[in-house]
């Protein structure tokens, strides 16, 4: 897919958490949910849509490794860490969910679903809980 100026999920310098490792691969998340926004859009085929899936979970996969790392450095045997990999376990959970769900609904439904979620999981993820830890 071409880039394209179209962002349903613009970043902003109001989601940094001022660890540069952390800020970086958030940027990366809100660019594959902005790719994913975009194949809808644009009505994308299938397996476009698809790789762009893949995408999503195999880096988000990768993120929170990378985060849970960084956490578990200051947040060791926490309740609020243990509470985050939770969060982090379900996430991958309903996306893959609702991936699995396709076959129930039209594709273009899915991509929604998974849109408007990703919108508001990242948004509440990433300026609440992964900004409060960054600052503690």
């Amino acid at each position: 897919m071409k880039n394209t100026d179209f962002e349903i999920f613009p970043w902003d310098k109001n989601f940094e958490t001022g660890i540069t490792k952390i800020d970086e691969q958030h940027q990366v998340l809100v660019l594959i949910l902005n790719k994913l926004a975009a194949h809808l859009a644009n009505s994308s085929v299938v397996v476009e849509l698809n790789k762009v899936f893949d995408e999503l979970i195999d880096y988000t996969d990768y993120h929170f490794k990378t985060e849970e790392g960084i956490w578990s450095q200051n947040f060791h045997n926490d309740e609020w860490f243990r509470e985050h990999e939770k969060t982090h376990g379900t996430f991958i959970d309903d996306v893959l969910k609702m991936k699995e769900n396709k076959e129930n609904k039209d594709f273009d439904d899915v991509i929604y679903e998974i849109v408007l979620y990703l919108t508001k999981w990242l948004a509440y993820h990433i300026l609440d809980t992964d900004k409060r830890m960054a600052n503690v």
